[in-house]
């Protein structure tokens, strides 16, 4: 199950009407990925070579990167097996879950699918600001913003969902998406309980998360930036290419790498990026470092045209 006996006690013993629940999920669909139990095959999106995500509304697959969509099969397309498998969870199939288990309690979902009806989002905020909605399931959505002294109990599902990202900002982003559910529960009079669902419960950014101390974090994270050479001890820039063709793309971020590397600068790549294909057209990627602002300002002039430029970047991924 996807929900632990802890989790599961606490929904039991939601008061309806006078309590309520948000649960987080930052993964949308049902399922994260399909496949074949007996070739292995897994269903891809033939656009961006990256795995289908299973969505119920239609039984439809679709690709979360470039929007390519799929009926879902009755058979492998490999091996003509009918042992298709849906693995992974998303915030629909929380939302199924929740609904199978605990019939008592009204949920919602609030998600950038929930959302692409007209007035999505003010619709399932009334409802659940108005108490026709006991347990709001979403993504990082659910976690801004929301204040409603009713909600007493903040619940993150996967919280290793983001930590685990190859991101050098991965803890940081984990640390603020978990401390901003956190935030949601106990605003009013009824006091809140917080449930992080982890593998990593020993991780500095979720034992900060979970006691929201923001100096803790920092002073674990801090040395470790230092000690990696990432900001704030240095400064970044990420140098991206595309093309239809792979070796065009991987010849063409060589190429910027061999115009911007300098005294000061250092440049990590061309690597496939971390998806390494959108659309059709093949992405390869260059992390620029440099020790102040003034040495990266000078390489990037020496970029070459048709190069996408991205100073301080928010994300590698």
């Amino acid at each position: 199950s996807i929900f632990s006996r802890a989790l599961s006690s606490a929904l039991d013993s939601l008061r309806v009407g006078s309590e309520q629940a948000i649960l987080l999920m930052n993964r949308r669909g049902a399922a994260t990925f399909v496949l074949c139990r007996d070739c292995g095959e897994s269903l891809r999106c033939p656009d961006c070579d990256l795995p289908f995500v299973y969505h119920l509304a239609g039984q439809q697959l679709r690709c979360h990167h470039c929007g390519r969509t799929a009926q879902a099969p009755r058979t492998c397309p490999r091996c003509g097996s009918a042992r298709i498998r849906y693995f992974g969870a998303g915030t629909q199939r929380v939302e199924a879950e929740l609904k199978a288990r605990f019939p008592q309690l009204r949920t919602a979902r609030l998600d950038s699918d929930a959302l692409a009806v007209r007035r999505g989002f003010e619709s399932i905020y009334d409802d659940f600001r108005d108490g026709r909605v006991d347990v709001l399931v979403g993504t990082q959505l659910a976690a801004k913003g929301l204040d409603l002294p009713s909600v007493t109990l903040a619940a993150v599902i996967a919280a290793d969902v983001t930590l685990n990202l190859p991101d050098f900002l991965a803890p940081e982003r984990t640390f603020q998406l978990l401390a901003q559910v956190a935030g949601r529960a106990g605003r009013g009079p009824l006091p809140g309980r917080v449930l992080i669902q982890t593998y990593a419960a020993q991780h500095y950014a979720i034992r900060a998360a979970a006691a929201l101390d923001v100096d803790g974090f920092a002073d674990a994270e801090l040395p470790r930036r230092r000690l990696l050479g990432y900001p704030p001890a240095s400064v970044l820039a990420r140098l991206l290419v595309a093309d239809p063709d792979r070796a065009r793309a991987e010849a063409r971020g060589q190429q910027a790498v061999e115009a911007i590397r300098g005294p000061g600068v250092e440049a990590l790549g061309p690597l496939p990026s971390y998806v390494p294909r959108r659309a059709g057209r093949w992405r390869f990627q260059v992390v620029l470092r440099a020790a102040n602002a003034e040495a990266r300002a000078a390489a990037l002039e020496r970029v070459p045209a048709g190069v996408a430029i991205d100073v301080d970047p928010e994300s590698l991924l």
